[in-house]
């Protein structure tokens, strides 16, 4: 594909979409599965071929379009070189649970990696209309700083939700280092450059590294002339903002085993407020702010996810001290 072709499909991908304008028949939240099939190998990229090829860890988020974590032409942000350079997701976790603090940002995306390539990983999230957006990336390993990935690629798409979209990974410089091969050794680039796509040897010559395909996985399916979506309803955390305590209301349309569970802004799992099967019918939890240690928690945004059988919904609250 030519560079000119692939800049402009790239900048399309970025551009700000105004969910409310744009979503006119979409449902309020829709579930994915990312998948990253890595095609990178020494048939493919030839040229110095580590034998140790593989992929760091998946790391993003959903996001509005107030935020970008990051993007061709602006320089990487702390979190992004750190990930591009050695693969560490935790200082882009930092970033991403700054944006959802500040509402920009949504459901964290974070799976393995692939070692060695060729090879596939997945992992599965939910998006909300307020959120439309994913930016997602992964390490080219070994490397000094390259990576691919995609930057406020949004799944709305005339109005609804997309069924599937497929991106072509194309690799890229955070420019923080100066390295030119595989295994050159850590050269700071000072002052660093904007990111930008590699056009030269060994990984930039012209072949991709693989692909994300996002499949919608809630599509309604029939049953008993039902949708599964309406077997279960969860409804938004009374108060919200809340301090000390909140209330979670929740509507199931048929007995089944439920779960619900409460997530830091980094997707780490606080307490489980409900676990085990519940009767047709409304149903509400209380929490007090505790994770199941009996800590209190700080300040700051937090989910709750209610999983039905094979469902599941989630929302964010605020715990405003």
């Amino acid at each position: 594909m030519p560079t000119s072709l692939r800049s402009a499909l790239c900048a399309l991908l970025t551009l700000a979409l105004d969910p409310a304008a744009a979503a006119a028949t979409a449902s309020q939240t829709a579930e994915y599965t990312v998948t990253f099939q890595s095609t990178w190998s020494a048939e493919t990229h030839p040229v110095d071929y580590p034998s140790n090829s593989h992929f760091s860890g998946l790391i993003g988020t959903t996001h509005d379009a107030t935020v970008s974590f990051w993007q061709l032409g602006q320089l990487a942000s702390p979190g992004i070189e750190s990930m591009a350079e050695t693969g560490s997701k935790s200082p882009l976790l930092d970033e991403i649970a700054s944006a959802a603090t500040a509402g920009s940002a949504d459901a964290l995306l974070s799976g393995g990696g692939i070692n060695p390539s060729p090879g596939s990983v997945s992992l599965s999230f939910q998006v909300d209309l307020n959120y439309p957006l994913v930016s997602l990336v992964s390490m080219i390993a070994p490397s000094p700083d390259w990576f691919v990935g995609v930057s406020g690629m949004s799944l709305l798409e005339d109005g609804d939700w997309v069924e599937e979209k497929i991106v072509t990974l194309w690799p890229y410089d955070s420019g923080t280092d100066n390295g030119t091969t595989y295994t050159s050794y850590d050269s700071d680039t000072n002052p660093a450059v904007p990111i930008y796509e590699i056009m030269s040897l060994p990984v930039g010559n012209g072949v991709p590294l693989g692909t994300f395909t996002f499949t919608r996985t809630d599509l309604p399916t029939a049953v008993d002339g039902e949708s599964p979506r309406a077997r279960a309803l969860l409804y938004q955390n009374s108060p919200n903002p809340f301090n000390p305590s909140t209330t979670i209301r929740y509507r199931l349309l048929q007995a089944q085993d439920v779960s619900l569970t409460i997530y830091d802004a980094r997707g780490r799992e606080l307490v489980t407020l409900v676990d085990g099967e519940q009767e047709t019918g409304m149903h509400s939890a209380h929490w007090d702010g505790q994770d199941r240690f009996g800590e209190q928690v700080v300040s700051g945004v937090y989910f709750y996810q209610l999983r039905a059988g094979a469902l599941f919904e989630r929302k964010r609250m605020v715990l405003l001290k």
